[in-house]
């Protein structure tokens, strides 16, 4: 991923815009134009998602605009300051700085939907050395919340590994993350953490860890709803992986009923659920339903499922790396019903997005579908179209 200013400039000249020209359609000065085609300054991200439609590009600008503020520190002048004292003071930290620190956090957490896993991993990583540097010499009243903070921290650092399939690395920070969240008390965390555990077995394909750490990510009752909730639907997936379609629909059913308790309390939903929605319980249940294709009536409602939640889903969470992993299990169960059209279509569609992102967590689940299509369909042009998006 480059810098704006040189998307900006290749942009420009691929389409023959002059920068005149361009800061008529924003509309904006055209000395500004001017300093961001130098670098000499970054655009706040309003007016590049406005030369984003102007230069038809996708969203790329838009993201690219995130980069620096994100991507660094993303903290301002006087919570940078505060942090360095703190990191010569640790033993003195304060709750302000652990509120700075969640706000770090929840601003990567929302980059990784706009720039994908890969982009975000390096400064994570970067930013949880610090926190657990703190975490080692903090003590007082702040350090609970403090240890709150690193484990969602290691968490989510955790599932930046799962995404781009380092599964030793996710697994070393879930252990991490179990730790801090055992000792803040956490109980919602260390659900969360025991069901990325499940997450990961899911990936790599054993539906026996992935049943038993949902079911134990389940098993305190002080926990959220909707943390159950999100458990209890990968614990029918596993199910599903294991071809037991009766327990899977039972499970579904249960992850439903937990995540509507879930919406009748949304003040108690823990930070790191903020994409939890009825049209993510959506695509939920289309994956596992998906697992019995073969069935027609499976097929159809699995179908109906992952379109109706793909387009209940926020336009930022559609184009966002996990929001794509949905469009590949949608055009599985097209290429399983034998449309090779709208297989392909669908498919394409999360090729771009992967490209887009650099995820090669998504590539690494197109380039199979690609093959089983291609040795159905080889001279198909959308089957055609897809590979060349691949290469």
């Amino acid at each position: 991923m480059g810098s704006f200013a040189e998307a900006l400039t290749a942009l420009m000249a691929e389409r023959g815009v002059s920068g005149s020209a361009l800061a008529r359609q924003v509309p904006c000065d055209r000395a500004l134009i001017s300093r961001y085609l130098s670098g000499r300054q970054q655009p706040s991200r309003r007016i590049a998602g406005r030369i984003d439609e102007v230069l038809g590009a996708g969203r790329e600008l838009a993201a690219l605009a995130l980069v620096p503020a994100v991507l660094g520190s993303g903290l301002n002048p006087d919570i940078r300051e505060r942090l360095a004292w703190t990191r010569e003071h640790p033993r003195l930290i304060d709750q302000a700085v652990v509120q700075s620190l969640a706000g770090v956090l929840e601003a990567q957490r929302h980059a990784e939907d706009t720039l994908g896993s890969a982009a975000i991993l390096k400064p994570v990583m970067a930013q949880l050395a610090v926190v657990g540097d703190l975490v080692t010499e903090a003590r007082g009243p702040a350090r609970p919340a403090l240890v709150d903070v690193a484990g969602q921290w290691a968490q989510f650092a955790g599932w930046l590994h799962a995404s781009t399939r380092n599964d030793a690395g996710a697994i070393r920070l879930n252990d991490r993350a179990l730790e801090w969240a055992t000792e803040a008390g956490d109980v919602n965390l260390i659900s969360e953490v025991v069901s990325m555990k499940g997450h990961v077995a899911w990936m790599a394909g054993y539906p026996g860890p992935v049943i038993g750490l949902s079911q134990a990510a389940q098993r305190d009752p002080r926990a959220f709803p909707g943390q159950h909730a999100i458990s209890a639907a990968q614990e029918a997936r596993g199910h599903a992986m294991a071809g037991d379609a009766d327990a899977a629909e039972r499970k579904l059913a249960d992850a439903m009923a937990k995540a509507h308790a879930a919406d009748e309390r949304p003040e108690e939903s823990p930070p790191w659920l903020y994409y939890h929605s009825p049209a993510f319980f959506e695509l939920q249940q289309g994956i596992v339903l998906s697992y019995f294709a073969e069935v027609l009536r499976y097929r159809d409602l699995a179908l109906s499922a992952l379109e109706s939640g793909y387009a209940g889903l926020p336009a930022d969470e559609r184009q966002s790396e996990w929001g794509a992993g949905y469009l590949v299990h949608m055009a599985a169960v097209h290429e399983r019903s034998g449309d090779t059209e709208q297989a392909s279509s669908v498919a394409l569609a999360a090729a771009r997005i992967a490209r887009h992102t650099g995820s090669s967590r998504l590539r690494g689940m197109l380039i199979p579908l690609h093959r089983r299509l291609k040795a159905r369909w080889a001279g198909n042009p959308d089957v055609i179209a897809l590979g060349e998006a691949l290469r």
